[in-house]
């Protein structure tokens, strides 16, 4: 492992968590039912070929010689880090923030890959949340934002895989070892 992802973890704290989180906000698109949301959740886990990035969690060992180094996880539990929640009625942004501070608050549990996404339904005035949350380790503010835009339609119709699952188009070559998307 890089030794500018191992400074995110030596340092790491329950009080002094290391992982970032962005709050998303979407309008549902014209005529989406109550079950929308539900729907794109159910849609998302069904993509269960996850991009090495996705499979990425530390480690340290004696073969490492106590070293932070990254492992893939060829066992991802999409259920354990795609999650749906729904906000109690009147589903102000209030109650949003408040499910999003309880989320964020909880480390990130390092013997699985350092990444949770909650789908969150029920906001006021037809819309919903995406709160995402990975360990700075795992990705930087410049990689996090080259990610969002891979993610983001431009037309409302236009399907999008979701966030772990592989990219088409083509790949570059990798060195043995190389544990990057």
């Amino acid at each position: 492992m890089p030794l500018s992802d191992a400074m995110f973890l030596v340092p790491e704290r329950r009080e002094q968590p290391m992982h970032v989180g962005a709050l998303q906000i979407f309008e549902l698109p014209e005529g989406a039912g109550a079950d929308w949301v539900a729907a794109l959740y159910a849609r998302w886990l069904e993509a269960t070929e996850v991009r090495a990035l996705f499979r990425r969690r530390p480690e340290r060992s004696l073969r490492t010689l106590g070293a932070w180094n990254w492992t893939l996880d060829d066992d991802v539990d999409l259920e354990h880090h795609v999650r749906l929640s729904a906000l109690p009625r009147p589903g102000r942004v209030r109650e949003l923030l408040a499910l999003v501070s309880r989320l964020h608050g909880t480390p990130i549990d390092r013997q699985r890959p350092l990444w949770e996404l909650h789908l969150v339904e029920g906001l006021e005035g037809g819309r919903f949340a995406l709160y995402s949350k990975l360990h700075h380790a795992l990705l930087d503010g410049a990689a996090g934002m080259r990610l969002l835009g891979e993610v983001l339609a431009t037309e409302p119709t236009v399907p999008v895989p979701p966030l772990w699952a592989p990219r088409p188009g083509p790949t570059r070559e990798r060195a043995p070892g190389d544990l990057v998307d």
